[in-house]
C-alpha cells in the first residue's frame, strides 16, 4: 500500500518563493512506497502565484481562499 504525504502551503503573492519552494520539494527524493501531495491556499494572491503553479506544477491542489485567512487559518 503506497502511504501519501501531505504538503500544505498558504500564500499570498509570494510567486517566485512559492516556484523555488515546489521546485525543491519536487525536485527531492521520495522513499520508496510513498508519494507526495501538495495543497496550496491561495488567499487572494494577485502577482500570478496561482497561474504560475498551475502551469509548472499541474497536480498541485489549490484551494482559493478569500483574502481573510492568514497565516493562522491558511
Amino acid at each position: 500500500m503506497n502511504k501519501r504525504i501531505a504538503v500544505l502551503l498558504t500564500v499570498f503573492n509570494r510567486r517566485e518563493t512559492t516556484l523555488a519552494c515546489l521546485e525543491s520539494l519536487f525536485s527531492g527524493s521520495v522513499p520508496e512506497g510513498y508519494s507526495i501531495e501538495v495543497y496550496l491556499t491561495d488567499d487572494g494572491c494577485t502577482d500570478g502565484t496561482t497561474d504560475a503553479v498551475r502551469e509548472r506544477f499541474p497536480d498541485v491542489r489549490i484551494v482559493a481562499g478569500d483574502g481573510s485567512l492568514y497565516w493562522n487559518r491558511g
